[in-house]
Parts: C-alpha cells; structure tokens; sequence
C-alpha cells in the first residue's frame, strides 16, 4: 500500500474515533504524498469538507476533478464544494460538465437545480429537478426542491402536490409538512394547513419555518393572540428568520400594540437590511403613528430596494398623506395601482364565491389606517362584512381600465360584483370604468354604478319627496367659484332658503369640512373654488338639549340598526359621538336598549318609510343617517352606501355593537350569495 493510502487509513480511523485534528493532519501529509494521484487527491479533499475545511479542500477536488477520465461523481462533488463557497457560477459551470458525461446523474441535476433556483431560472430548474426524479423516482428532498420551484412560479397547488408526495416518501419529513402547510394556507385550507404545521413541529419542535409559518395562517384565520405567541417562538428560535419578525410585526399592529410592532419591523430589517415589505410595513405603521419623517424615510427606502413593487409606492403614498403632500400621494397611489391592479385574496376555508370588489382612486390618494392603508374618500367598508372563511375575492382598482381594459381579461374566475365606489360626486370616472367593467364581465352586480348616481346630496329631497313620515331637508348645490359668498347668497335668495344652513365640499363625508351658517356674516368663511351643497338647518336636539343620530343599513331589503350615536354638538360623527358617550354611560345604555328593540324603537310607520327609500333609489346596500323626532317622523340627513360600519369604535369600548354588526354582516354575507348564485 502507498504511502499515500496509509496516510488516508489513518486519518479514516481518526475520524471515526472523534479525533479530528490528528485526521486533518494524516489528511495532509496523505495530499502532499500523493500529489499526482487524482483518488487521493479527491478523498483527501472530501475529508477536509467533512473536516469543515472548505477553503482547503477545493485544491484537491479541483485537481481531481480537472484529471482526464475523471468520474462524473468526482466532478459534482467539486461542484458542490464550490456552491458551498458561493461561487454558484463555478459551480453550475462544475455541474453542466459532470452533465455532459453523464446526463442521468441524478445528483447533478438535483444540485444544479438548486443553483438554477437560486438565480431565479424557474423553467430549467423545475425540468433538472424532474430529470432528477426520473433517476430517483419520490425522492423526498428534490420533491421539496421541486415544490419550491412550483410555489416560485406561483402554482400553489403543484407546490402542494409535490410536498404532498415528500411526506408520503418520508413521513417524518418535517420540513415537507410545513412547506406543505404553508402551500394549503395560501390554497384556502386552512384547517389542513394547520394539521400540517402541527404535524411539522411534533416532528421538529425546533423548527422555527414551521412556527412562522402557523403564525402567519393563525394572524390570517383572527387568532392574533396566538399568532403572536407562535411568531415570538419562531423568531426566539431564529432570531435572524427576518420574514418571522415582519410577520410578529403583522400580528403586534392587528393587535393594536403599535410600538411593539414598530420594534419587531425594525428587527426585521436589522437582520435582513434589504427585506423591502420590512421597510414598507414600518412605513405604513409610522405613518399612522403621526411620525411623517419616519415614515417617509422608510417608504424611500422600500422604493430604492424595489421600485417595482407595488406596497413600496403604497408606503411613498401613506407617507406622503401623512406628511400633507397630497400630490406626491396621490402620484404614488397612481404608481401602486399600475403595479398591481387586482389583488386575488383566497378565503381561508372553501370558497362558496368569489367576490369582484371594484375601487378606484379618482383624484384621491392612499391613507394611513390601522391595518396600513384605507383608500380614498368615495369608498365603504363592506369587504370587512365578507366572511373571510367563506368567501374568496378580487379587489381590482378600476383606474388601470383606461390604459389597460385587458386587465378584465386576466382576472380570476369571480362569481358575483360587488361595487364599493359610492360617491358620486368625487368618483364621476371611477364609476364610468366601474359600469364599463361590470357590462364587459356580464357578472351579477351589487350596487351596480348607474344606481350609486342616484345617491347624490342634492337628488335626495326630489328622490324621497312624498314618502310619508320622512323629512329631507332642502338642499342646493353651488359649483366652485371664485365668489362663493355671493354664489351661495345668490342661490339661497333664488331657492328661498332661509339661514340657518349648512355648507359642506361636494364628495366629503365624516363631518369633516361642514359648517352651519347662521347669517350672511358666516358667508365670507366659505373656501373659494370648491364644489358646495348647502342644506336647510332642521334643529333635531331631544328635550335634554343632545343631539342624536341613528344609523340604519338597508341590505337587500332588511333594514337593520348600527348604532344610535349621542353628542353635544350637531355636527354629529363618529369621533365627537363616541368620546361624549364614552364619558357618558346612560347614553350608551339607551344605544343599547335601542338596538336591542330597534323594531319597537324605530316603530312600524318609520320602518315603512325606509323601506320606500329603498326602493326608489334602488341600491342592494346602502345606510340611511336620520334623526328620530319627538312626532314619529324621521329626519334624514343623507341616505348612499358610503357609510363606514363601526367595527373600530365597538372594539374600542363599545362591544355591545358587535352582536349588530354581526347581523349586518350575516345579511351582506346572504346578500352577496344569492346574487352569486344567480
């Protein structure tokens, strides 16, 4: 025997005995007795990557591999060896060549497909990695190489079918089964996907994918407490997994608690600089935290990292609104929208439909919301009525139409539209590509864009006019100018409208923006070129001197009641409502009482008269703003469908609204099933 192969012997028996710097040495000497004999050359080098010298062994497998007749088997270990480096261009290089001499290597084709991946060359990784299969048919870890192609490409369910195969190969695969429950998460099964994950960590409690990867499926099925808890374990386990800490952020911002989701953001990118959803989610959420310049920086950031990625110029928008550039935001939500025209949100249990939810941007621009943004003005919040279990929806931003109508072409299979742009003054040509879209799809429409028209301010007193039991107070519409004082003078004086009124911008709503007008002296306050309705000023204060408001949902001919709102003031909102009766708890043991024998409070001739107002203005869901007066009759402020339910206020101290709200949502949810399924 050589010098050489004893050298070997000995560093083999070293090895096996634990001893490894006494192998590391025989190693060596056996290299350098032997430098001219490829064997050795190749098993010394394999000895020093199982000795964890990398750098050391790609010599002897270089020169082994470089020997004339060298086996294909020699040639992918080289490969490796370099891959292992990260010189993916040496290795993938390395590995064609083992390819050449034997093309149903399948060691080969497996490592090269994971190079191809690596370098985003889907299609030839996919077709190495089933080349590979076709050696080693149900090999588990090119399944898994194999699913993740398929997930890359987007094609969940091959993803799935492949992992499904991984596990079936090796049950105790723990990797497979979190893959695969990730993979049926983003298919909708969530109760698969969960059995999955959990089989994945009974496996490997250790593995911190896994735990992510249940966190992120618990934060989307609403149980944010425990997709916290999972997330904390998984970036406990890894505190380097970025996308764990982006996801905890998620999870901290549903909950509420803002500051500890800033924190996890910036983990995020503290252990993965260039993760760009880390920056704009940070973005998002500083924005709503009123910190502008925070904000801004990170957008910017997202931007520069990605500047095709649609949520990067979503962050630029937010940013901007919350800084007060509202051309810059409106500019950004432009560019989100270009980038990204539909968003495809599968349910997470069996779909019953698809929901087509159109937006649109207008002249209006993306704001911060709790949940990141909130779109413009001239929209409600009906999706949140959407049993995320149940149905499946596309939201598609209709401003993409004018350039690109083929966009209808390239949407999922929906089942039924729902329109959720409400305002007809501030959305003229949102709801012209809205009526466009809904004819070319031929779909059952809710709302349908035509009718919406119909709930313009100034139509309603003509619109309602004769439906006993109702008052609608006059109104006038004044087109922008440069006098508005005199335009609005002019107008009262030819309408015969006394003062007290009220003035507020067309296409507003919340409040924000109305002033009540007590004399010709309030005139000069008025903002010049800007689109007015002025509106007759009916004092609507209960015998205690408050000023109270109901809401009532008309959907799909019920009528149901969100709230009966108490204030101070008679510019009655949200914001004004809910700090008086948060001070005040008699008035919410009166909304309470209301809502719980709304039918006997509202009394029958009331209900009669809402239900007319449907009918003549012919939309499937809508709210109705009104004041109970003392003689039965009802006074109504406005009647569209732009009204915003109150999820956030019942979940800020008023919980007793929820059981309501969940009856509104159970009527849209009936809704939106028979128009699909006619």
């Amino acid at each position: 025997m050589s010098e050489a192969a004893e050298f070997l012997r000995a560093a083999e028996a070293a090895l096996r005995s634990g001893r490894g710097p006494d192998a590391e040495k025989a190693t060596r000497a056996a290299l350098r007795a032997g430098p001219d004999d490829p064997a050795v050359q190749h098993i010394g080098g394999m000895v020093l990557l199982r000795l964890g010298r990398l750098k050391d062994a790609l010599g002897p497998l270089g020169r082994a591999a470089a020997k004339e007749g060298a086996p294909a088997a020699w040639i992918v270990a080289l490969g490796n060896a370099q891959a292992m480096a990260n010189d993916p261009a040496a290795a993938e290089a390395t590995l064609r060549r083992a390819l050449a001499l034997d093309p149903a290597n399948a060691v080969a084709q497996f490592n090269l497909a994971l190079l191809l991946t690596g370098r985003g060359a889907l299609e030839e990784a996919r077709a190495a990695l089933e080349a590979s299969l076709a050696a080693r048919p149900n090999h588990p870890g090119v399944l898994l190489a194999l699913g993740n192609v398929h997930l890359r490409q987007g094609d969940a369910f091959a993803a799935a079918a492949a992992w499904r195969q991984a596990v079936a190969a090796k049950p105790d695969f723990a990797e497979a089964h979190a893959n695969l429950g990730g993979a049926l998460a983003d298919l909708g099964q969530a109760a698969e996907a969960e059995a999955a994950l959990h089989r994945a960590l009974a496996l490997s409690p250790g593995l911190a994918l896994a735990r992510h990867r249940l966190g992120d499926l618990l934060l989307d099925r609403g149980r944010t407490a425990e997709a916290i808890a999972a997330l904390r374990e998984a970036t406990a386990r890894d505190p380097k997994m970025a996308t764990a800490w982006n996801s905890l952020g998620l999870a901290l911002r549903a909950d509420g608690r803002h500051e500890e989701a800033a924190t996890a953001f910036r983990s995020a990118i503290a252990a993965q600089p260039r993760l760009t959803e880390g920056h704009a989610n940070l973005a998002l959420l500083l924005a709503w935290m009123d910190d502008a310049p925070g904000a801004t920086a990170a957008a910017s950031r997202a931007v520069d990292l990605a500047p095709e990625d649609a949520r990067a110029h979503l962050a630029v928008a937010v940013a901007a609104a919350a800084r007060g550039d509202a051309a810059a935001a409106h500019g950004a939500s432009l560019e989100a929208v270009r980038r990204r025209p539909f968003v495809h949100v599968p349910a997470r249990g069996t779909a019953e439909a698809t929901v087509l939810m159109l937006q649109a941007l207008e002249d209006g621009h993306f704001r911060a919301a709790p949940d990141g943004a909130k779109l413009p003005e001239g929209h409600n919040n009906a999706v949140e009525h959407l049993d995320p279990a149940r149905f499946a929806r596309v939201d598609l931003f209709v401003d993409t139409l004018a350039e690109d109508p083929g966009v209808l072409e390239r949407l999922p299979r929906c089942d039924v539209i729902y329109n959720a742009i409400t305002e007809p003054e501030a959305m003229r040509r949102g709801l012209d590509l809205a009526a466009m879209a809904a004819e070319r799809l031929g779909l059952p429409v809710i709302n349908p864009p035509d009718q919406v028209r119909r709930a313009a301010r100034d139509l309603a007193p003509s619109l309602y006019e004769g439906i006993e039991g109702v008052v609608v107070p006059r109104i006038l519409r004044v087109p922008a100018t440069e006098d508005t004082a005199g335009a609005v003078a002019s107008a009262m004086a030819e309408a015969g409208l006394p003062f007290p009124v009220i003035a507020r911008p067309a296409g507003t709503h919340t409040g924000l923006g109305m002033m009540l007008l007590k004399d010709a002296a309030g005139l000069a306050a008025l903002p010049a070129r800007t689109d007015l309705f002025v509106s007759e000023f009916v004092d609507f204060r209960d015998a205690d001197g408050l000023w109270r408001k109901t809401r009532l949902l008309c959907v799909g001919g019920r009528v149901l009641p969100e709230h009966l709102a108490t204030a101070d003031d008679w510019n009655i909102h949200h914001r004004n409502s809910r700090a008086y009766m948060a001070a005040h708890p008699e008035e919410q043991a009166r909304e309470r009482d209301y809502l719980e024998n709304f039918e006997k409070r509202l009394g029958l001739p009331r209900m009669i008269a809402v239900g007319e107002m449907a009918d003549r203005l012919g939309l499937d869901f809508f709210g109705v703003d009104a004041a109970l007066l003392a003689d039965d009759r009802l006074l109504v402020f406005e009647a569209n469908p732009s009204m915003r339910a109150m999820f956030l206020e019942a979940r800020d101290g008023f919980e007793y609204l929820l059981p309501g709200l969940g009856r509104i949502s159970a009527a849209f949810c009936d809704l939106v099933l028979r128009r699909a399924r006619r």
